[in-house]
């Protein structure tokens, strides 16, 4: 049986078009093994060029590889260490702005919506294949759906705001300024629209579930516990800052809310 191929390799070769990226990416999660998960996504950059795909056009193997809700939270070490680092791209762009670089912050924060779309796609497969699960399970489930819209939000919040007052603050005039953010209300709307639907994907998965305590009846998992969103009311709060930088950058680009 031929050994896999190094980690090294997988992340060089990741880097070289978006379409090998996409490639190993979903090659990885179906090897199921968490260590080389972990090592893999703790070393991974985006690419620096793009073919025609969107950068969260994964295959269905990079959904129905997930295990469980309980190895999805350990492989997250890796995964947090790959967020993190492309976040920290968009910080370099904070302190080295300029009109050239804003294509680059368009595909890392799109690479950083899609990737997050992926990971509740994940979880939602594998809640959705039980019927009953245990209060440590949608625990679990809960937390990891969680941090997808929380990194979404907070890499958001970097491009709507040092990113794009830093830009502002250098370009030549407003008109360049203008030019250079055109794409990102589209495409705020567009990532910011999907993860919503994916919300109400995440509801009527809940509602088909039960979570059966030690010793007690059969319940219907619980949306909030320890403030977090999958409560209404922390939905409208999230919702609600995620719809104030949008409206923001388009009143900055003369586009009006």
């Amino acid at each position: 049986m031929a050994k896999p191929p190094t980690i090294a390799s997988l992340v060089r070769t990741a880097t070289t078009s978006q379409e090998q990226y996409i490639i190993n990416t979903t090659e990885m999660f179906a090897e199921h093994d968490s260590e080389r998960i972990i090592e893999y996504f703790g070393r991974l950059s985006l690419p620096r060029t793009w073919g025609e795909e969107k950068p969260g056009d994964f295959g269905e193997e990079a959904i129905l590889s997930a295990r469980s809700v309980h190895t999805e939270l350990a492989e997250m070490a890796g995964v947090t260490k790959y967020l993190e680092r492309n976040q920290r791209k968009i910080k370099w762009h904070v302190t080295h702005p300029g009109i050239d670089g804003a294509e680059s912050v368009a595909l890392i924060f799109a690479a950083q919506a899609d990737f997050a779309m992926l990971r509740i796609r994940r979880i939602l497969h594998l809640i959705s294949q039980i019927d009953v699960l245990t209060p440590e399970d949608w625990g679990v489930a809960r937390e990891l759906l969680n941090r997808a819209f929380r990194d979404y939000r907070q890499t958001l919040e970097l491009v709507t705001g040092r990113w794009m007052e830093a830009l502002m603050e250098t370009a030549e005039d407003h008109e360049t300024f203008v030019a250079a953010m055109s794409p990102f209300p589209s495409l705020i709307r567009e990532k910011t629209a999907a993860l919503e639907a994916q919300r109400e994907d995440i509801e009527k998965v809940r509602e088909s579930l039960s979570v059966q305590p030690p010793g007690y009846p059969m319940v219907k998992p619980p949306r909030y516990f320890g403030g977090d969103l999958l409560d209404n009311n922390s939905w409208k709060h999230f919702w609600g800052e995620v719809g104030k930088m949008g409206d923001g950058l388009r009143q900055q680009v003369g586009l009006g809310i």
